[in-house]
Parts: structure tokens; C-alpha cells; sequence
């Protein structure tokens, strides 16, 4: 009898963990088929995220208590009224230098530190999630920036004083030169560096930042046209809330505040556009200082020291009319790279529960520097940071933030064809040749 209750028991047992699954996986269809966003074309955080405003109102920062788990263990009860509990999967823990954390920055960040499960290896070729991540059949002229590679970065002094920098990630696992993401970086590096309609005036560098399985054909490709190429060590990361796996590799981004080689970083998405020159950008902000009175426990050290210190966090707010949380978009964005705050912003990113985690970095970052916490943001006019360009903002722009090269008709799509003309015609001239020649071969590799 007992032997029968005991395959009774485990039958339940096995029955409470399909019933867990499906409940699981009933929640994320229910999330894609929610709300006012359709799943097919909510590929922008900038959508999701308005759209969480307009319905739950603005976050708060003041949060103590960690929340509880969305799917707790199930129970199931035998005939004999016993109770038998699922238990959970405990979550992985990992040692710091495992995963790409450095330690050796002065201020230590935790020992160890929680990992959810995720992909790991270099960049593969699949098939597009969205039709804007499929190849583009443009013209680059592969072989010329290929024999400049080893040729100094343009403007960039590596024992010289610290200065500004303009900075993108790209963290595409697209191997071909072909991928839109690489080929809007190409378009950005021209903007950025040659583009007599937009270049730096005051000869800033261009850091293109880029995760560990970028192809090293990639690489120097993008330093083949003047960039600074640096890899970004990784931030494992996971979501069970629904965020895009495209956004699982972004966290790397936070090893950018570890980059005191430079004053200021102006980062730019890569497909963050200026139409102008924007050096201004960099001074738009003005150095702030921390408000002791509102640090959280968040942000104290493990050895229980605060970081409190003079910083810049800017962007342009996605939801401007919410004043008390107006939620930065972080693909056009100045702040001040620190020791301090990169220790602070390593320590707690993976607390999930603190943050909509389905808005990957974007929320992280709008919860560590909240309005209403001890490091608010400043906020910046929509000029330089216009997501979702109308016909009316011609002219009124000085930084599209937009993936002009999957766009149909409009100033916009324009726009992005007259870019790549006029950097494809700059590639292929003699000057161009003369001006990459003239720094000469590298001194060390900045890869």
C-alpha cells in the first residue's frame, strides 16, 4: 500500500511541475499579448516603457524590501493528506572574476555574486528576430579600412591628458560585415570623426566599445576607420519577465563607468545618429553632487562604505511630462566614468526585483540614478536625443535616435542614404587615405 502511495506521490510530484511550466509560460504570452503594445512591433523600450507609465504611474526609489518570487514553490497533496513541496532550483553562484567583473580598481566590488542561466560564446549567424536586425546589402569598403587597421585611432593620445570622448557598444552576435548594427556603428565612426556636417570640433575620440564575441574581422574594420576598439569584459545576466534575449549582453555597458582614462564619455546607441556637430552635449550637464540624506542601502559598498561623490548622469527623458520620474533613455546619454560608481553600479544589477528587468539596462540605470534617490539625472531638451522622429522634427534635430536604415520613405531614411553615400565616397578618396596614413601604425593594440 505504502509503495502505492508512494508512486501516487510522485506522480503528483511530477504532474506540479508541468502545471509550474506552463503556468510560466502562460504569464510570458500573457505579457506579450497585454497591454496597449503589440508583440510584433514592440521592439523599442522606449514603447514598453511608456506605455508601464501611463498605466502603474511613476516608480519609486525608496525599496528596502526585496519582493517576493512571482512563482513560488508549488504543494501538492497525497491521498494520505501528506504535503509534498516542489522545491526551487536554486539559483547559480558564481565567483566575481568568473564573470568579467575586474577587482582590481581599488574598491571591491562583492566576492561573489548571483547568475542566472544564459547564453554564453562567440557571435553566430541565426535568423533575424525583427526585420530590422537582418543584413543590409550596402557597399563598405572592406579592403581599404582592413589595410588602415593598424594605423593610430584619430585624435586619441594614449599618455595624454584625460579628455572627453564620444563612446557606442556594439554587441552583436552577427559575425557578418553585414549586420545592420555594425554597419550603423560605420555610419556614427563617420559622423563622428569625418563628417564635415557633424565631426567633433574640438577633436574628441570615438571609443567603439565592444562585447567579447565580436569578430575580430569586426574589430578592425571599425578601427580601420579612425575608432578606438576596447572590449567591455561581460555582465551575465537573465530575465524571466520577458526582456528581449538581444538585451541579455547590454549589462557590459557598465564596465564603461571604469573607464577613468577619460573625463567624460558622451555614449551614443548605435543607432543614435547627429545630424550636427554635438560637442555642446558634453557641457550641457553640470557637475552634481550626491545628496547624503537620500543614499539607500543600495548604495553602500559590502565593506558598508557609501558612494557619494560628484558625478554626471544626462539624457533626454522619455517621459518628460512625469516630472518626478521621467525616465531617461539611455541610447543618448553624458555622465562621468568613476571607480566609485562603477563599484555601486556592479554591486547591484542583479537585483532584478528592484527594477522592471524586462527593460534591461535602460531601467537599471533609471533606478541607480532615479529623481528621487541621492543621484538624480538632469535632463536634456529633446534635440539631442529625438527617438521616434516625425516629419515635423526636420530641421529640429540634432541627434535621431532611430533605426534609419529599416525605415521606408521620409527625411529620416533620407537621411541615413545620404550618410552612407557621403562616408562611402570619403572611404574610397585619396585624402582619406592620406589623413588615416598620416598618424601612422598604432603604438600598442587598443583592442
Amino acid at each position: 500500500m505504502r509503495r502505492k502511495h508512494n508512486v501516487i506521490a510522485a506522480t503528483l510530484l511530477l504532474l506540479g511541475i508541468i502545471y509550474l511550466c506552463a503556468q510560466r509560460e502562460g504569464d510570458l504570452l500573457e505579457h506579450l499579448r497585454s497591454d496597449d503594445v503589440d508583440a510584433g512591433q514592440a521592439t523599442d523600450r522606449t514603447t514598453l516603457r511608456a506605455g508601464d507609465l501611463l498605466r502603474a504611474g511613476a516608480g519609486s526609489h525608496t525599496r528596502l524590501a526585496t519582493a517576493p518570487s512571482p512563482y513560488p514553490s508549488p504543494v501538492v497533496t497525497t491521498d494520505l493528506g501528506e504535503e509534498v513541496a516542489i522545491p526551487k532550483v536554486p539559483e547559480q553562484v558564481i565567483p566575481l572574476e568568473a564573470a568579467g567583473i575586474s577587482s582590481d580598481h581599488g574598491e571591491q566590488p562583492p566576492d561573489e555574486i548571483q547568475q542566472q542561466p544564459q547564453d554564453q560564446g562567440v557571435a553566430t549567424s541565426s535568423i533575424p528576430e525583427f526585420s530590422f536586425q537582418q543584413d543590409l546589402e550596402l557597399d563598405l569598403p572592406v579592403d581599404t579600412l582592413r589595410g588602415l587597421s593598424d594605423h593610430a585611432p584619430l585624435h586619441y593620445d594614449p599618455v595624454g591628458r584625460r579628455t572627453y570622448a564620444y563612446a557606442t557598444f556594439m554587441a552583436t552576435r552577427n559575425p557578418s560585415v553585414k549586420d545592420p548594427y555594425f554597419l550603423a556603428i560605420h555610419s556614427l565612426i563617420h559622423r563622428i570623426l569625418w563628417s564635415p556636417r557633424s565631426r567633433t570640433q574640438n577633436n574628441y575620440p570615438f571609443i567603439v566599445f565592444v562585447a567579447d564575441f565580436v569578430t575580430p574581422e569586426q574589430r578592425a574594420l571599425l578601427s580601420g576607420a579612425g575608432a578606438i576598439v576596447r572590449e567591455l569584459k561581460p555582465l551575465p545576466w537573465h530575465c524571466d519577465s520577458g526582456a528581449q534575449k538581444r538585451w541579455n549582453d547590454l549589462f557590459a555597458k557598465l564596465n564603461m563607468w571604469a573607464e577613468t582614462e577619460f573625463e567624460r564619455l558622451l555614449f551614443l546607441d548605435a543607432d543614435a545618429f547627429p545630424l550636427t556637430n554635438i560637442d555642446e552635449m558634453f557641457e550641457l550637464a553640470p557637475v552634481q553632487s550626491c545628496i547624503e540624506s537620500k543614499l539607500q542601502i543600495d548604495d553602500f559598498t559590502p565593506d558598508q562604505k557609501p558612494v557619494c561623490e560628484p558625478y554626471i548622469f544626462a539624457g533626454v527623458p522619455t517621459t518628460p511630462d512625469i516630472t518626478d520620474s521621467p525616465e531617461i533613455n539611455v541610447g543618448a546619454m553624458v555622465f562621468t566614468p568613476s571607480l566609485g560608481m562603477h563599484s555601486r553600479l556592479v554591486q547591484n544589477y542583479l537585483k532584478t526585483d528592484h527594477y522592471d528587468c524586462k527593460m534591461a539596462e535602460q531601467a537599471y540605470l533609471n533606478w541607480q540614478f532615479s529623481p528621487l534617490g541621492a543621484y538624480p539625472p538632469t535632463k536634456l531638451e529633446r534635440e539631442w536625443g529625438g527617438f521616434f522622429p516625425g516629419e515635423d522634427d526636420k530641421g529640429r534635430l540634432k541627434v535621431v535616435h532611430e533605426k534609419m536604415w529599416a525605415l521606408g520613405a521620409g527625411w529620416v531614411r533620407e537621411e541615413w542614404e545620404r550618410g552612407w553615400e557621403e562616408m562611402k565616397a570619403w572611404y574610397e578618396s585619396g585624402e582619406f587615405l592620406e589623413e588615416r596614413r598620416r598618424g601612422g601604425p598604432r603604438g600598442e593594440d587598443q583592442t
